[in-house]
């Protein structure tokens, strides 16, 4: 039998990361050290260990111990296509960011790059940007430098397979769909009512933080990936406030799609079983 890869792997950097062994010994050269830290005590433990692994190094192998350090080191790159285009992906995003100065942009705007610069429809920025190595900050900003490395493989991909899509609640009967066991009037209707009681001055919008908590706050039982997804498409003004009401209209299709990328995340691709 195949090996069966869930969909979500096939999207994921790792793959292409290095899978690096243990170093022969290395359980118990750590479990000597833990012994040696526990029974000393040092006040000053980078120090002490400097010397207590030089000793070690000396014990070892004396010649080699006094072999001077190399200038540098470059590890190996086992995937050079894959890292040059990592490095492309923060490059583009870097310069959004006044050349890189912050290492943090709104996430709007990251899913904007993927829609402009890298031609991923708005479907697959969303997947990306609802995925579990994608961390948000309360103002709406996020850390890109490394969101470039994870997100790539999945950029990757979704170039690679022009064809395919995934599925839209536009294409079908609005009437027989259904959210969290909503349909889409009853959907809106909640949500317009939770977004509002958190507006106190009745001005139809809020800030990021206020839209996400409100989101976290609703009796939906909304997902991380539900919250992830509608908040990634909310735009903000340059003011940093989100309109809610026209987010609430969009709110059905964009949960319905969330709800199939968990699905497809599990999904065993046909081809991989025997």
């Amino acid at each position: 039998m195949a090996t069966q890869v869930p969909f979500r792997d096939r999207t994921r950097a790792t793959k292409y990361q290095q899978r690096l062994p243990l170093p022969p010994q290395f359980a118990q050269i750590l479990k000597d050290y833990t012994r040696e830290v526990l029974r000393e005590q040092p006040a000053d433990i980078v120090s002490w260990s400097a010397e207590y692994f030089k000793k070690a190094a000396l014990d070892c192998d004396p010649l080699v111990a006094r072999q001077p350090p190399p200038e540098h080191y470059a590890p190996s790159v086992q995937f050079p296509e894959f890292e040059l285009f990592a490095q492309k992906v923060a490059k583009v995003l870097a310069s959004m960011d006044n050349d890189g100065k912050t290492g943090f942009l709104y996430v709007h705007l990251v899913k904007r790059t993927l829609l402009d610069a890298f031609t991923l429809n708005k479907a697959q920025a969303l997947y990306i940007l609802s995925s579990d190595y994608v961390n948000v900050r309360p103002d709406g900003t996020m850390e890109y430098k490394q969101f470039a490395r994870d997100a790539s493989n999945a950029i990757l991909f979704f170039h690679n397979n022009a064809g395919f899509e995934f599925p839209d609640v536009r294409h079908q009967d609005d009437s027989d769909a259904v959210v969290h066991g909503m349909v889409k009037e009853e959907l809106q209707d909640e949500l317009l009512r939770v977004m509002r009681t958190v507006d106190k001055g009745q001005l139809g919008r809020l800030t990021y933080a206020q839209y996400r908590q409100a989101l976290m706050d609703a009796p939906l039982q909304l997902t991380r990936r539900d919250i992830d997804v509608l908040c990634a498409e909310a735009e903000q003004t340059s003011d940093g406030f989100i309109d809610f009401r026209n987010e609430v209209a969009n709110a059905f299709g964009l949960l319905y799609l969330a709800q199939s990328f968990t699905a497809l995340d599990e999904q065993q691709p046909a081809e991989d079983a025997s």
